[in-house]
C-alpha cells in the first residue's frame, strides 16, 4: 500500500479546507464556518513544530477531513472535481512561488510586518482579509493563470466576499508549504487512497 503519512494527510486536509471554503462562500455567500478563523490562522503561523499547530486542533480541521474524505470517495461529483481544479492550480502557484526566492520572503516578510500591527484574528477579520487579499493579488496572482472560481455571481461581485476567497487561496497556498516540507507527492491522491482515509479516522478519533 502506497503510505501517506499525517503530517501530509493533515496539509492535504487544510488545503481541501480551505477550498471548501471557498466554495461556500463563491455559491452560498456563507462565511460562518467554524473552521475559516482556525484556517486564515494558519497563513499566519509560518513556523509551526508541528503540523496540526498550525491550525490549532483536529477540530479546527473537520471541515477538511470531511472535504478530503467526498475527493477520494465521490470524484464524479461536481464540487469535488472543482475542489480537485483549484488544488491543481494552487499546486502549480505554489511551486512558482518555492523557485522565486525573493518573492518568498517578500511575502513571509509582509505576514510578519501584518501580525505585529493588527490585533487577533477574530477581533480584526476584516482588516486581515484586506491585507491578506491583497498579498494574494500582489505577490501570488503574477505567479501564474487567474484561478477562475466558480460561483453565485451575486456572491462573487461582493468585494468582501471576492478579498475573502482571496484570503482562504493563500490558505491554500500555505497548506501546500505543509504538503512540500512533509514530501507529499502529487499521485499520492490517486495511490493512497486507503492510507489517507486511515489517518483521517485516526486524527478525528485523537489517536
Amino acid at each position: 500500500m502506497f503510505k501517506i503519512t499525517t503530517n501530509q494527510t493533515i496539509a492535504l486536509a487544510g488545503l481541501y479546507q480551505s477550498l471548501a471554503l471557498v466554495q461556500q462562500v463563491a455559491w452560498y455567500g456563507d462565511d460562518t464556518h467554524s473552521c475559516l478563523i482556525p484556517t486564515i490562522k494558519s497563513i499566519l503561523k509560518i513556523d509551526t513544530e508541528n503540523f496540526i499547530d498550525a491550525y490549532g486542533s483536529t477540530n479546527n480541521l473537520s471541515l477538511g477531513f470531511r472535504s478530503l474524505k467526498e475527493t477520494l470517495e465521490k470524484r464524479s461529483e461536481q464540487r469535488v472535481i472543482e475542489r480537485t481544479h483549484y488544488a491543481i492550480n494552487l499546486m502549480y502557484l505554489e511551486n512558482k512561488l518555492q523557485t522565486n526566492t525573493r518573492t518568498m520572503s517578500a511575502l513571509g516578510g509582509e505576514i510578519e510586518r501584518i501580525k505585529m500591527q493588527l490585533s487577533t484574528v477574530e477581533d480584526s477579520l476584516e482588516e486581515y482579509t484586506q491585507e491578506l487579499s491583497r498579498l494574494y493579488r500582489e505577490y501570488i496572482s503574477p505567479l501564474g493563470p487567474k484561478i477562475i472560481i466558480q460561483g453565485n455571481p451575486a456572491y462573487l461581485k461582493v468585494e468582501q466576499h471576492a478579498s475573502l476567497i482571496r484570503t482562504l487561496l493563500l490558505a491554500g497556498i500555505r497548506a501546500i508549504v505543509l504538503w512540500r516540507q512533509a514530501q507529499g507527492k502529487r499521485w499520492s491522491l490517486l495511490l493512497g487512497r486507503n492510507s489517507i482515509l486511515k489517518n483521517i479516522t485516526a486524527l478525528e478519533q485523537g489517536l
